[in-house]
């Protein structure tokens, strides 16, 4: 369980890289209400602590918003955002999503598509792949608010991937993005 824990966090991590660049555009994380959190916690899910991680960077800005692990399959859910005062401009979603999605060896995608998120626009990608030494299934989707873009990633043993995708869809459904 440890290990998928840490793919996780390294997979958020690189992703919050290419969300911001090497530059620290960055002036906020996004705040979403309550809602999301409790679905999970409704459902077992356990909160990650990322509070050791964040505290051995120079000042946890690459960090992910929050992460959540099942305790049936040590599946994890992982919330990023990237804000800014202003509109946010830059790479479309499917851009970062590929960008996000070079980090797997052996990708295999399974689909994608665009959707509407909370009323903004998201892309969705379902694909399965090794990272490091994991082969796992997972879905990743890119949501682009006028001041922030998040990353919601479900990371899962392909054997319980179906079983509890419906999960991290009722995440996503319950968010509230700004």
């Amino acid at each position: 369980m440890k290990s998928l824990s840490f793919i996780l966090f390294a997979l958020v991590l690189t992703s919050c890289s290419v969300l911001v660049g090497q530059v620290k555009p960055v002036e906020e994380k996004s705040a979403n209400s309550p809602t999301g959190k409790n679905v999970l916690e409704r459902l077992g899910w356990k909160q990650l602590d990322l509070s050791a991680e964040s505290d051995a960077k120079d000042d946890g800005s690459d960090s992910p918003d929050a992460a959540w692990q099942s305790p049936k399959s040590s599946a994890v859910i992982s919330l990023n955002s990237v804000c800014r005062r202003g509109r946010v401009r830059g790479r479309d979603l499917k851009q970062v999503t590929e960008v996000l999605l070079s980090q797997w060896d052996n990708l295999k995608k399974e689909g994608e598509r665009p959707l509407t998120v909370g009323g903004y626009p998201a892309y969705e990608t379902v694909a399965s792949g090794d990272y490091l030494t994991s082969h796992r299934k997972f879905e990743i989707l890119v949501v682009k608010s006028p001041t922030c873009i998040y990353d919601l990633i479900f990371v899962s043993p392909i054997e319980t991937f179906d079983q509890e995708v419906s999960v991290f869809q009722e995440f996503r459904d319950s968010l509230f993005l700004k």
